[in-house]
């Protein structure tokens, strides 16, 4: 299985765009996150550890995350980097069958996720997100879906998918 989503973290002042793509295969089971450099090991476990929590079971596979953009280098001021950290989870669990989604092409995520599994939004004011389709270089009429708390402000351009309904899921599976 294969997949694919969009997101965006704040890096000196602006928006960095960056694809995050995922795979599962039959190689040694695992979890594997490239292209955090330095930050992976941490994040990967806050994975491992918030899906024990939940007492999400993990298919024996090996389970690959990658970040495609200019975030290996980058000094980051204030843990900027862990705004990728909702739209890696949510592939993750996708990855794993725990969530309901089985296309993340045209969705979009960013948010940082705390140990108690609270999540905290990027949070894009209107003429941000008008730009998201300029940023990601959609086709015209394409939209995004965006992955977001339900009580954040989403432009009526995308299409607004609350978390607290996805996450709800994970206590059926």
């Amino acid at each position: 299985m294969n997949m694919r989503t969009k997101s965006l973290y704040p890096y000196a002042g602006q928006y960095c765009p960056v694809d995050i793509f995922g795979y599962a295969s039959n190689g040694i089971p695992g979890i594997e996150i490239v292209g955090l450099g330095k930050y992976t090991r941490g994040v990967k476990e806050k994975f491992i550890y918030l899906s024990r929590e939940r007492k999400l079971k993990f298919p024996l596979k090996r389970f690959v995350l990658c970040i495609e953009g200019e975030v290996e280098g980058k000094k980051f001021k204030e843990e900027e980097y862990r705004y990728l950290e909702l739209p890696l989870l949510i592939m993750l669990w996708s990855l794993t069958g725990h969530l309901p989604l089985g296309n993340l092409d045209d969705c979009f995520s960013s948010g940082k996720i705390s140990v108690e599994g609270e999540v905290f939004p990027l949070e894009l004011g209107q003429r941000d997100q008008e730009q998201l389709a300029e940023m990601f270089k959609l086709e015209e009429g394409h939209t995004l879906k965006i992955i977001a708390p339900g009580s954040m402000s989403i432009s009526e351009d995308h299409y607004h998918l609350p978390l607290e309904g996805l996450f709800e899921s994970l206590s059926k599976s």
